[in-house]
């Protein structure tokens, strides 16, 4: 189970609370007071934080911004307990970066329920695609929500393999799996080359790939991975497809099929010009603008630049 860390300046509920926990399984330390909650912290390394709002002193809401902002502790679970269940309040506990809250008094079955649904979150963070071993959408959604909360000038770039499909149904599933590692390679080995450490690549599924990038690093990094995958893709195919510019394969109904050669399609959604509360509101404008990026026989990107908080 779970290593959990519970700051409350309600004794006999910190009390209580310690005990049905830990009848759960999860070992839990207490803390009745905000002074010293965050270097408690830095010693357990919890996997899980349950934070009262109003504590004296030092705020939940201030111990929750330490946390992300620390580069040993920010990817732990953040479970906000507040006697404030107005939406105002519950929003700014979000946008500090916890991953959800619970409104007091509540059921112990209903802090469960709440744990367990944290406790399978960071599980799928820290879940890896088996083929490139990158993080998937809920980690990367998180990351965005940290560097947010932290008030980090950022871009996401939402990035498409256009014709990974028809390469598939092609190559069988020795081409998906070299496909996939292309292009994964590409981004995380592009990465390094260039300088750009403060980055997180996601695999999201299928040809979709999202990477996160400080917003002075993405139009150099996107410029420079365009130009590097429509001059390297062509090592996945015939020398004759690369001349016609297509790959001949079968659809489900056993039709033949000409598919291009893939190219990458590259949305952009940054802070530049938008405040932007969540990463699920980032990754609105991602659906939008990854529509824009229509490739045409080369890679191609669309960025972003209205301006508007979202």
């Amino acid at each position: 189970m779970s290593k959990i860390l519970l700051v409350d300046d309600d004794v006999d509920l910190a009390e209580l609370l310690q005990t049905k926990l830990s009848t759960e399984g999860h070992e839990v330390h207490v803390i009745n007071t905000g002074e010293g909650a965050f270097e408690l912290a830095k010693q357990l390394k919890p996997e899980i934080a349950l934070l009262d709002i109003m504590l004296p002193g030092v705020t939940g809401y201030q111990i929750c911004r330490r946390l992300r902002r620390d580069p040993e502790l920010y990817r732990l679970g953040i479970l906000l307990l507040t006697a404030l269940g107005e939406e105002p309040e519950v929003i700014h506990g979000l946008e500090q970066g916890a991953d959800d809250y619970l409104a007091k008094p509540f059921k112990l079955e209903k802090l469960v329920e709440k744990l367990a649904a944290l406790v399978t979150l960071v599980e799928a963070i820290e879940r890896r695609n088996p083929v490139t071993r990158l993080p998937g959408t809920e980690a990367v959604k998180r990351e965005i929500n940290h560097r947010l909360a932290r008030g980090t000038a950022i871009a996401a770039c939402y990035i498409d393999a256009v014709g990974f499909k028809g390469y598939c149904a092609a190559r069988g599933t020795e081409g998906q799996r070299r496909a996939l590692e292309f292009v994964s390679g590409k981004l995380t080995q592009l990465t390094r080359s260039m300088g750009i450490y403060e980055c997180f690549v996601a695999h999201l599924g299928g040809e979709h790939f999202v990477v996160l990038l400080n917003l002075e690093d993405h139009e150099r990094f996107c410029n420079t991975l365009m130009q590097d995958f429509d001059q390297t893709i062509q090592s996945l195919y015939t020398p004759g497809e690369v001349s016609q510019g297509y790959i001949t394969a079968q659809d489900r109904r056993g039709r033949e099929q000409s598919c291009p050669i893939m190219a990458l399609s590259i949305g952009v959604a940054h802070t530049r010009h938008r405040r932007y509360k969540s990463a699920n509101k980032m990754f609105e404008v991602l659906a939008q603008v990854r529509q824009m990026a229509q490739p045409d026989g080369k890679s191609v990107i669309f960025i972003d630049r209205r301006h508007a908080d979202r």
